[in-house]
C-alpha cells in the first residue's frame, strides 16, 4: 500500500510542476555593464576638458597685435568709405572734387558704404576711413597684408584692435581732449568726474581713469531727468573737496547739471570745471552763463567767428588730412611724421592721431 501510495505523490508532484510556467532569469552581460561604466567615464572627462577649455577662453583677453611689416611701395590701391549719413557723404566728395588735382598721385580709388561690401581680406590697400566706430570695430578682420588705414571716425577705443603701425585717426578726437587735459589739472590731486549715462560718456570716462590713474577720482553717471541729475550730484559728496570737475558730455545736458553743482558756500566755481564735448557745441552761440565752463577751442582758428557746425568742420578737414597723407604714401613710400594744412600749419602725427591744436579755454 505505501508503494503505491508513494507512488501516487510522485505523479501528483510531476502534474504540478509540469502545469507551471517557466521562469528563466536572464543576466545582464558583465561586459555591457563595463561598456557603460566606461561610457559615462569619457563623457565625464570630455565634460570637464569643455569645462576647462571654458574657463580658459574666459581668461584669455584679445592682446593687441603686434606691429606689422608695411612696405608702401607695393600698395596700388585705395578704398574710401562712405557714410550713410547723407552730410557726410556730400561734404566728403565736396572735399575731393574740390582738392583731387593736388593729389596727383591718387589714382585708383573704390568706394563702398559698408565694411559688408568687402567679400575677401584685402591686401596691398590704403583704408580712408571708416567713419563709425562699428565698422572700425571690424575692420581688422577683413585686412590682410600689407593694409594702412586712416580713419575717419574719432573712437579711438577700439585701438587694441590695430597694430600700432597700421592706422592713424585723422578726426579730432575726444580721446586727445582727455590727453591735452593733463596740461590743465597737472596740479589737481583730487578730482570729480560726472559722464553722460551713455556710450559717449562710459568710453571717456574709462579712458580718463586709465590716464589718470594716481589721481583721486570720485564718478557719477547722469541723465537727463531733474531727479536724476540732483542725484548725480549728490553722490558726489562735498564739491568742495574736489581741485576741478570734469564734466564728459556730447549732448546738451551739462546745462542742466551745472545747476546742481551746489555747495555750502554757493555754486562750485565754473572756472574749474571742464567739458569735453566732442565740439558738439557752436562756440558762438555760447551763452554768457556757461562760457566760465573750460572747453575745447583751436590755437590758431577763432571758433567763435565760425558759422559752419564745428563737427562738420572737423570732417571736411580730416577728409582733407587724409587725403592728403594718403597721397604722401603713394608719392614717398613712407608715412609722413607732419602734414602742412591751411590755417592750422604743421600738424604731428602722433600717437596714432592727427596732433590738432587743441587748447582748452
Amino acid at each position: 500500500m505505501s508503494f503505491f501510495k508513494n507512488i501516487t505523490i510522485l505523479l501528483t508532484l510531476i502534474s504540478l510542476f509540469s502545469c507551471a510556467p517557466t521562469i528563466i532569469e536572464k543576466k545582464k552581460p558583465i561586459e555591457k555593464v563595463s561598456e557603460k561604466v566606461e561610457e559615462i567615464e569619457i563623457i565625464e572627462k570630455e565634460e570637464k576638458v569643455q569645462e576647462i577649455e571654458k574657463v580658459e577662453t574666459i581668461k584669455k583677453k584679445p592682446s593687441k597685435p603686434e606691429d606689422k611689416i608695411i612696405d608702401f611701395n607695393n600698395i596700388d590701391k585705395i578704398i574710401v568709405f562712405l557714410s550713410e549719413d547723407e552730410i557726410l557723404t556730400s561734404l566728403f566728395y565736396d572735399v575731393f572734387l574740390k582738392e583731387i588735382d593736388n593729389f596727383p598721385d591718387i589714382k585708383k580709388i573704390e568706394f563702398i558704404y559698408s565694411i559688408d561690401e568687402i567679400q575677401n581680406q584685402i591686401s596691398d590697400t590704403l583704408i580712408i576711413g571708416p567713419t563709425n566706430s562699428k565698422d572700425l570695430s571690424n575692420l581688422p578682420n577683413k585686412l590682410g597684408e600689407n593694409t594702412f588705414t586712416i580713419s575717419l571716425s574719432n573712437d579711438y577705443s577700439v585701438i587694441d584692435k590695430y597694430a600700432d603701425n597700421e592706422i592713424i585717426f585723422a578726426f579730432s578726437s575726444p580721446y586727445q581732449h582727455v590727453k591735452i587735459l593733463g596740461d590743465y589739472i597737472n596740479s589737481s590731486t583730487s578730482l570729480g568726474v560726472l559722464y553722460k549715462q551713455n556710450e559717449y560718456g562710459l568710453k571717456l570716462f574709462e579712458y580718463f581713469k586709465g590716464s589718470y590713474p594716481l589721481k583721486y577720482i570720485k564718478s557719477s553717471p547722469f541723465g537727463d531727468s531733474a531727479v536724476d541729475l540732483e542725484l548725480s550730484v549728490k553722490l558726489m559728496g562735498d564739491l568742495n573737496t574736489y581741485d576741478n570737475i570734469i564734466i564728459f558730455d556730447d549732448t546738451f545736458s551739462y546745462k542742466d547739471l551745472v545747476g546742481y553743482l551746489a555747495t555750502e558756500d554757493g555754486t562750485y566755481p565754473l572756472e574749474r570745471t571742464y567739458l569735453i564735448d566732442n565740439f558738439l557745441e557752436q562756440r558762438k552761440n555760447l551763452e554768457n552763463y556757461y562760457k566760465p565752463i573750460n572747453r575745447t577751442f583751436l590755437k590758431n582758428i577763432d571758433l567763435f567767428e565760425m558759422d559752419e557746425p564745428h563737427r562738420e568742420f572737423f570732417f571736411r578737414t580730416s577728409v582733407k588730412i587724409s587725403l592728403t597723407i594718403a597721397n604722401q604714401i603713394l608719392e614717398n613710400n613712407f608715412l609722413p611724421s607732419a602734414i602742412d594744412l591751411d590755417n592750422f600749419g604743421g600738424l604731428p602725427l602722433e600717437n596714432m592721431m592727427i596732433n590738432y591744436p587743441v587748447i582748452f579755454d
